[in-house]
């Protein structure tokens, strides 16, 4: 543990002294974040619209963020953290905690703005709130490393990102509620962790939903990020 820990500390510090990731992470979700808070206040489509903002960056950020394996593999840096007497699962231990501490600040950050900064009506269930992030951000995180295992360069895993991200967001019923949507925008809807994330941070943000009627949703996004998760680790071990 204390060498993941020591792996996740030089990612944070990597990551948090890069300008351009911090106007990445940071500035531009915070911008539509603000941007959000000028949509009619009609009951749920502020909601609905910053939220997806949320889950949509949070993805974005924990993917394009995991591609730094394939980096570390084209200098070297790869090769020489496994020659070292680190453990393969410290070191993939250490990334996974790099991400998900990250992508939890990243999501943090947002709410607290979105409440304090620009009124969203965030005012009750945090202890709900906090377990679907959980299960959110351990899903995509999953998605992460498992295109950083198949993907060969940092562009295409940015390419391959934006895509699955975007579909997954702007056809998955996330920002806006689409009436009469088509077969196949259901079954994105059906797929998408942006799209059960997001429905089941509003439902607790709106209506006060509890943990019960959302265990469909937790589950699907636990079950795909598992199974993503041990496919890119395995794949990782294999290409070292």
């Amino acid at each position: 543990m204390k060498k993941s820990l020591s792996i996740a500390r030089v990612g944070f510090r990597q990551m948090f002294t890069d300008p351009m990731y911090m106007v990445f992470t940071l500035g531009m979700p915070l911008v539509m974040t603000w941007a959000m808070s000028f949509l009619p206040k009609v009951e749920g489509v502020y909601e609905m619209a910053s939220l997806g903002v949320l889950v949509m960056f949070v993805a974005l950020n924990l993917i394009t963020s995991a591609s730094a394996v394939i980096e570390e593999k084209q200098n070297g840096t790869w090769q020489r953290i496994l020659c070292s007497p680190t453990s393969y699962s410290a070191v993939m231990g250490g990334y996974f905690i790099k991400l998900f501490v990250v992508a939890w600040v990243q999501a943090l950050i947002l709410l607290l703005s979105g409440k304090f900064l620009f009124g969203a009506p965030w005012n009750s269930g945090y202890a709900e709130l906090a377990v679907v992030l959980t299960v959110y951000i351990f899903s995509m995180t999953g998605l992460g490393l498992f295109l950083a295992s198949i993907l060969k360069t940092q562009s295409q895993v940015q390419a391959v990102a934006t895509g699955v991200v975007m579909v997954g967001t702007m056809l998955g019923d996330v920002f806006f509620p689409m009436e009469n949507p088509s077969g196949i925008i259901k079954l994105i809807a059906t797929i998408s962790p942006q799209a059960w994330a997001a429905h089941a941070l509003r439902d607790i943000m709106t209506t006060g939903a509890g943990l019960v009627p959302l265990i469909v949703p937790m589950l699907w996004m636990i079950g795909t990020g598992a199974v993503l998760l041990t496919a890119g680790v395995w794949r990782i071990k294999l290409d070292r």
